[in-house]
């Protein structure tokens, strides 16, 4: 049994082999279905973190004392005092192009922060700060999903095309 190259021959071949690409091919959709599922579970999970964090968070006035640089992108790190003084800094989460200049060192921004651990949940209390994270993995998995779930429909029903022609 020979390798075949040319798509004309394709499904002859499948067919002489026994084999059913379109079935086979159908896994990958499984498989771009489950990737799709984990990223809008994380997704998810990030999300209920920041709902948490709307409900027992605690607001302070911080201010951006320096600007971590990875061309062409940049970070604020911010410093800030809890309600019993404590002194946290801490890096912004979320990455800005150069080009819009969205913090300068010295700006004051209104932090949000869970009282039992600051260090590790603090955040700028700003809209796309605290949301653009969590919602990536929801919106790109349930992308995947889609094109996983369509493909498997789509690839199953070739499948079971090929083999009533068979």
């Amino acid at each position: 049994m020979g390798l075949c190259f040319s798509v004309g021959n394709f499904e002859n071949h499948a067919s002489n082999s026994g084999m059913n690409a379109y079935r086979n091919a159908s896994y990958a959709g499984f498989v771009l279905y489950f990737i799709g599922i984990v990223l809008f579970i994380y997704g998810f999970a990030n999300l209920s973190i920041e709902l948490d964090l709307d409900e027992k968070g605690l607001k302070a006035t911080g201010e951006v004392y320096d600007l971590e640089v990875t061309e062409p992108y940049r970070q604020a790190w911010v410093v800030f005092q809890t309600q019993d003084g404590k002194t946290v800094r801490f890096m912004d989460k979320l990455f800005w192009n150069q080009d819009f200049e969205k913090y300068t060192v010295g700006q004051k921004v209104e932090v949000l922060y869970d009282p039992a651990n600051p260090n590790q949940t603090a955040v700028i209390d700003d809209f796309f700060q605290r949301t653009t994270a969590p919602w990536w993995p929801v919106i790109v998995g349930s992308i995947i999903i889609l094109v996983g779930y369509v493909m498997r429909k789509v690839m199953l029903r070739k499948a079971a095309a090929f083999d009533r022609s068979r």
